[in-house]
């Protein structure tokens, strides 16, 4: 994820929340991977709407984004992941707070990639499921393709419990595991300064955008 297409097409289908509530959204989307396309969709209505276009709706589709975002991704899953083993020993205080930071950075870094939206295409290629426990667990492996016929492959974990709705826990682009991605930066952070040091440095990134 070091292009910024790669950025971009991290962030299309990243803030692919829907509107809906949690209940609707259980309700319609029997599957995965329906209910990954009804998200995709009703994101990339917004960013068509022509109420939410030009420089002077900037802050008002930015905050729809934000307000939407939270419906369809489990981020204290996603935190704890990030940290890996570096989460044991934390205090409930810092994982929250690591969490909400967390969840920030994401928006901070990747959200204005989404106004760079040309019209490329999604497509759905294969669902698979399986059970554990309590929990089902499904990999949706999508294309994007470009207006210029080339095709980026990105799958997503998503996990449910019951009938609750499907919440996504990691995005795969072209090989490259999101989740282990960060893992990979805060450890070696980690390993030189300490956890607090972390939450200023994130601090410091999501306030520069």
């Amino acid at each position: 994820m070091k292009t910024i297409r790669t950025l971009f097409l991290f962030a299309i289908m990243f803030f692919a929340m829907h509107v809906f509530t949690q209940q609707a959204l259980a309700e319609y989307a029997s599957s995965a991977t329906q209910g990954l396309k009804i998200r995709i969709d009703a994101i990339l209505d917004v960013l068509k709407a022509p109420e939410f276009q030009g420089d002077e709706k900037k802050e008002i589709r930015r905050q729809k984004i934000r307000d939407i975002v939270l419906n369809g991704f489990d981020f204290g899953r996603m935190a704890q992941s990030t940290l890996g083993k570096h989460w044991r020993g934390r205090t409930p205080e810092e994982k929250q707070a690591f969490t909400v930071r967390f969840q920030r950075l994401i928006e901070t870094a990747y959200i204005s990639k989404l106004e760079s939206y040309t019209n490329e295409k999604v497509v759905y290629l294969d669902e698979q499921l399986k059970r554990k426990e309590d929990r089902e667990y499904a990999k949706v492996q999508t294309q994007i393709i470009n207006t210029d016929g080339t095709e980026i492959p990105i799958a997503y974990m998503m996990h449910r419990q019951g009938t609750d709705p499907w919440l996504v826990f990691d995005i795969n682009i072209e090989g490259v595991s999101m989740v282990n991605n960060y893992r990979s930066q805060f450890g070696e952070f980690l390993v030189q300064k300490p956890f607090s040091e972390l939450l200023k440095d994130i601090d410091a990134k999501n306030t520069s955008e």
